[in-house]
């Protein structure tokens, strides 16, 4: 067994047996100081709520909501204290006394407040990275720093018995023989140590992506769900009337939370699908009519405008991307006043495709949120005009697989400005 080898196994077996020793001894006494030190945050969040609450005026919630959730940096809802959008289980704790202060859910790591008789504050989920893995990142730390230790160590054993060896093979004035390189090891201990790095923080990166999946989820299924079962309770004791109607609410319910599941399901295969786009070439005209038609019938009142300076050819994946362009029209056409214009231009290397409306523009602070799952431009809006909140971020997944870019501008004509910048087209 080479040098090397025995100094790549010894980092390895170091690295897990600390690792081991760290899970069995620490790492319940850490997660339980983290879970104490979230729980005291939540507190600290409960108070500041309270405080905007007594300071603001009832009748401009809807603004302050807006402000609270940038002071907050985190979603806050002004949702009907009904079972459409809370539990019974939460109604009860918010008509008690003991919900006067507000109710601290730490599991969804949400608050529920009440500002009136008619109204309460969803605010969150609140996410403390370090603190959601600070027993994962102290086990690692633990284990890296033992591995290192170790390494050390053997480096430093390696090099006296060099030393030695060395020493030895020197005779009377003999010139001594070069001393034997460990630059290989040392080149192959920082290699892993890179790996290592880019690995873990890729691993860390797509854990928040899929706890923040599933606080979305959760968050949208308890509306349906709630529904769902009011309607079911009524059904035993309602008249032949009222359970035709009954059905028709089952049926909504099941259809959006079935239409949940699928934005959900297209969103994970964007993130983390590895198949190839299926690429053709479509004229850029053609790709935009397409979208638009897909639209069109939502907002007859509204006008949209193709103002296509390239009349190029380009190759992409068609399904995917007139999903993407119809997600951006849908939210143009929905905030337009009377008009959405879609723009195309070729650049030396790019094609850039603008979407503009006519409407109130975007919020602050929301230019760098509207890209992030379960985010709605408008926080006020219901489920049933607004979406679930994927759209956005489906799109920007579809413009990542294609290499390319999005953002969002204040545009010229008083609204949003969706730029999607996308490689050089086939031919001009």
């Amino acid at each position: 067994m080479t040098r090397s080898i025995r100094g790549v196994l010894a980092l390895t077996l170091s690295f897990a047996i600390a690792a081991l020793l760290s899970q069995a001894i620490f790492y319940d006494t850490i997660d339980r100081l983290a879970l104490s030190t979230f729980n005291d945050n939540l507190l600290e969040y409960q108070a500041q709520i309270k405080s905007s609450v007594e300071e603001s005026n009832p009748n401009l919630w809807q603004q302050q909501t807006a402000r609270l959730s940038d002071e907050l940096n985190t979603p806050v809802y002004l949702d009907k204290r009904d079972l459409t959008n809370f539990t019974e289980d939460i109604l009860e704790q918010l008509d008690s006394p003991i919900g006067d202060n507000g109710i601290i859910d730490p599991d969804m790591g949400l608050i529920y407040y009440p500002v009136s008789a008619e109204y309460a504050l969803t605010v969150g989920p609140f996410d403390d990275m370090t603190l959601a893995y600070a027993a994962e990142i102290f086990t690692w730390l633990f284990a890296l720093l033992t591995a290192i230790a170790t390494f050390i160590l053997l480096d430093y054993q390696d090099k006296k018995s060099l030393k030695r060896l060395s020493d030895s093979l020197c005779i009377g004035d003999t010139p001594s023989p070069p001393q034997l390189s460990i630059e290989s090891l040392q080149a192959q201990a920082e290699l892993m140590s890179v790996t290592n790095r880019q690995k873990s923080t890729a691993l860390d990166q797509l854990l928040i992506t899929q706890r923040d999946l599933l606080h979305g989820v959760a968050h949208e299924f308890r509306s349906p769900l709630a529904r769902m079962e009011f309607a079911i309770e009524l059904l035993e004791e309602a008249d032949e009337d009222k359970r035709l109607q009954l059905k028709g609410q089952l049926e909504r319910s099941i259809k959006e939370l079935d239409e949940l599941v699928k934005q959900v399901l297209r969103y994970s295969r964007l993130q983390h699908d590895g198949a190839e786009l299926e690429l053709n070439s479509i004229g850029s005209t053609e790709l935009i009519e397409r979208s638009v038609e897909k639209v069109q019938h939502f907002y007859p009142n509204i006008r949209f405008n193709i103002d296509d300076l390239s009349q190029c050819q380009f190759r992409c994946d068609i399904k995917l991307m007139v999903i993407a362009l119809s997600n951006i029209l849908r939210n143009a056409g929905r905030f337009a006043h009377t008009r959405c214009l879609i723009t195309v231009e070729s650049h030396n290397d790019t094609l850039t495709i603008s979407i503009q409306d006519d409407g109130p523009g975007l919020a602050p602070g929301k230019k760098k949120q509207i890209f992030e799952p379960f985010t709605r431009l408008d926080p006020s809006r219901s489920r049933d005009s607004g979406g679930y909140g994927l759209g956005l971020a489906i799109v920007q997944s579809i413009v990542h697989k294609h290499d390319g870019s999005i953002k969002v501008e204040d545009a010229p004509i008083g609204g949003a400005n969706f730029i999607i910048t996308l490689a050089k087209p086939v031919s001009d």
